[in-house]
């Protein structure tokens, strides 16, 4: 009798589809209803966050791929084949998303908890709103016209925009398209407005912009205004230029400015858009047919709501956990003189981080110190070990960082 052999029981996943099921479970804390209101939308938060980075460099990675037309299969897909599967996924996590934040937001409501619009603000409100708006917003927005955009390379891709479209009832000016660039740098994403009893309201500031186009485009002859919010995102992989006459540093740092100005690979958009003005915004931005086009909703660049405000009860958060001290060193002293008498381990977060910052300021300033070498992998945007090691500097230390640049986002 002969025997049949066995196929291998072991299957093979592809590396970008397994990390798009990855990120569904961080979308599936958010959907947890055991976990606190302020918890889930900051999972939410970080999903986005997190695909974010995966389209700026995973999916920028196989549009390349697809560009010089490399027919090599990656994990039983081809290039083509795996930006329409991630495209399917994409779509469908977005209405689960979707479905999510809409859950969410009425769940607060039940704890008095309200997010609106600029189109449910009382009169009394509204005060408050465009008091705000003239105060802090209006003096950082700075509206582009679309047919006057010589250069889409200049539009950031960490950024939301509101594509708004102008137009005059009386047909005297003819329809044009604006796009204001949501200004979450200087200004907080979420504006609390002023409560009403025991209800507490929260609008973003997108709709606060929104509930006062008039008061940036009227001047212009325009009376009715619909804006809409846009999102693109762009390759950010790193390309090393081969010029023998740069120096390696001129090198690196051309091609970490190049980042900011990659091609696009994913475009996200408010599906209420017009499909004319949709048209125009693709064709402006040079979105391909091998970009991942979302159709999305009213908001996006959900990564904001990580800092989303409590101003409900503590029940609504995870109860914090502060630090514990490490028994070995104590406020004051140095840690020079204890690490030279016994080995300690730090367990970050359940111990305090500042032990660190501690550390490398007293090297900073200790003068039998010469020199410090360290290797960093990412580091926050007002990073304090990066400005310890830039005193270290100033102070005489011979200083070696070896970044880790393929982290990306934070160099």
């Amino acid at each position: 009798m002969v025997k049949k052999k066995l196929k291998p029981l072991v299957q093979h996943i592809n590396r970008e589809i397994s990390w798009l099921f990855f990120n569904e479970r961080v979308l599936q804390e958010a959907e947890d209803e055991t976990n606190p209101l302020i918890e889930r939308m900051k999972f939410l938060g970080i999903y986005s966050n997190n695909l974010d980075e995966f389209f700026r460099v995973r999916v920028a990675t196989i549009n390349r791929m697809v560009a010089l037309k490399k027919s090599e299969s990656i994990m039983s897909y081809s290039p083509p084949k795996l930006l329409k599967r991630i495209a399917e996924i994409d779509a469908k996590q977005e209405k689960q998303f979707a479905a999510c934040y809409v859950n969410i937001v009425n769940a607060l409501a039940v704890h008095n908890i309200f997010i609106v619009n600029e189109k449910s603000l009382t009169p009394t409100q509204g005060g408050f709103v465009r008091s705000y708006f003239r105060e802090h917003i209006r003096p950082v927005i700075f509206p582009m016209m679309l047919d006057a955009l010589k250069d889409p390379n200049t539009l950031q891709d960490d950024s939301i925009y509101l594509t708004v479209v102008l137009e005059d009832s009386t047909g005297k000016t003819k329809e044009h398209l604006a796009l204001i660039r949501v200004p979450t740098k200087n200004v907080p994403r979420f504006l609390i407005l002023p409560p009403s009893g025991d209800k507490k309201y929260i609008i973003l500031v997108d709709d606060v912009i929104r509930y006062c186009l008039v008061d940036v485009f009227s001047i212009f002859g325009y009376d009715t205004f619909n804006a809409y919010t846009i999102k693109f995102t762009r390759d950010a992989e790193l390309e090393l230029d081969n010029d023998v006459s740069k120096s390696f540093l001129e090198i690196i740092s051309q091609s970490l400015k190049q980042r900011k100005i990659g091609l696009p690979v994913r475009f996200i958009y408010d599906n209420t858009m017009p499909s004319s003005a949709l048209a125009k915004i693709k064709r402006k931005l040079k979105i391909s047919k091998t970009d991942t086009v979302t159709l999305g909703g009213r908001y996006h660049n959900f990564k904001d709501f990580m800092n989303f405000p409590n101003i409900g009860g503590k029940e609504l958060e995870y109860e914090p956990l502060p630090p514990l001290p490490h028994p070995h060193l104590p406020g004051n002293t140095s840690i020079f003189t204890v690490i030279k008498q016994r080995d300690v381990l730090l367990h970050y977060p359940y111990q305090s981080f500042q032990y660190i910052i501690d550390l490398l300021r007293e090297a900073s300033i200790d003068p039998k110190v010469k020199s410090i070498y360290t290797t960093i992998y990412r580091v926050a945007r007002n990073s304090s070990v990066m400005n310890a090691l830039i005193n270290a500097a100033r102070n005489g230390k011979d200083v070696t960082v070896f970044m880790e640049l393929q982290a990306r986002f934070d160099e």
